[in-house]
């Protein structure tokens, strides 16, 4: 056996070992069970952390971006009010990116070092026709000055001089740099005059969502990306992210006989754009089992209250019931 052969083993073996321990427990998961969800439903806005905060006083389990894994890094919006609506107040500004031309851009975003240093804010530019992607940005590939400055005071407008010494220090950073010109600063951009800006300059946006998750985890939002048109030419775009979380909790029948657990889990799934998702994943060997529609549309509205989302909003849901046996 040569050594490449030998780390390969060693590296896969707590996997192994892993799937020998819990693989029966995982395949009991998807024998002989049964469950009920529903479709997304938009129930109206509401406090996202307010109502985590109160599951999690109440005993609720939750599971997703909050408390787990933690926020991800973003500029708080502002007092934009379309970007609220269409998000809630949990949405973070992950980046913004303004173009010049169909290969040009400057980008703003949360440095990955942030937390720890303090510096909250890189900022870079980018110029797609780049051959070389081991060679410095030629200052020929930048965006007019005129236009970096403008761009620059818009997102960054908070002393005159500011525009300029940002512009000397990206140009200086080329000089250092590979494929693009990127600086840190210790300021967060003025996120509600971009999106003035943007909306004002366009003629036409619309918005991709995409869903985050990790594997073994549920879902931790979604990454909502808004792009801005102008003859249909981007402008510029902006990528959101919108945090989403499952409430979770056991009805009183959570229990074992002998060697069974027959208790079931009821999960509410919501984001903070309003979004909301029920389900309930029943105990193992409940294929030929049911719930009365009346017992888990009162379980539901019991939750919500405690959580504090509006009960009645129960009632707005369409339940589907499905099994699986192997």
């Amino acid at each position: 056996m040569n050594k490449q052969k030998a780390i390969l083993i060693l590296l896969l073996l707590p996997l192994i070992l892993f799937m020998l321990f819990l693989g029966p427990f995982l395949l009991m998961e998807l024998i002989d069970s049964s469950w009920y969800y529903s479709e997304e439903v938009d129930i109206g806005s509401f406090d996202y952390n307010s109502v985590l905060t109160k599951a999690e006083k109440a005993g609720y389990e939750i599971e997703g971006s909050w408390p787990w894994p933690g926020n991800f890094s973003g500029f708080e919006p502002g007092d934009v009010p379309e970007v609220r609506e269409s998000f809630g107040n949990a949405v973070l500004v992950q980046n913004i990116r303004l173009n010049y031309n169909e290969n040009s851009e400057l980008m703003v975003f949360v440095c990955e070092n942030g937390t720890e240093t303090g510096i909250r804010t890189c900022i870079a530019v980018s110029n797609f026709s780049h051959s070389d992607p081991e060679s410095p940005l030629q200052l020929s590939e930048f965006p007019d000055d005129s236009w970096m400055l403008e761009k620059l005071e818009l997102l960054f407008g908070s002393d005159e001089k500011t525009p300029e010494k940002y512009l000397e220090a990206l140009k200086k950073a080329a000089q250092n740099q590979t494929w693009d010109a990127e600086i840190q600063v210790n300021e967060s951009p003025n996120f509600p005059a971009v999106y003035a800006y943007l909306t004002e300059s366009s003629d036409n946006s619309s918005c991709d969502k995409y869903a985050l998750g990790f594997y073994g985890y549920p879902k931790i939002g979604s990454d909502t990306k808004e792009v801005f048109l102008k003859d249909r030419n981007q402008v510029g775009s902006v990528r959101y992210f919108v945090p989403k979380a499952g409430i979770v909790t056991y009805d009183k029948e959570n229990r074992y006989i002998g060697n069974r657990y027959i208790g079931n889990k009821y999960i509410v799934e919501l984001d903070s754009s309003g979004k909301v998702r029920l389900e309930i994943i029943m105990h193992v060997g409940s294929v030929r089992e049911s719930i009365p529609e009346k017992k888990y549309r009162a379980f539901f509205r019991e939750m919500f209250e405690e959580i504090g989302l509006p009960p009645e909003a129960v009632d707005n849901f369409e339940f589907f019931h499905t099994s699986l046996m192997m």
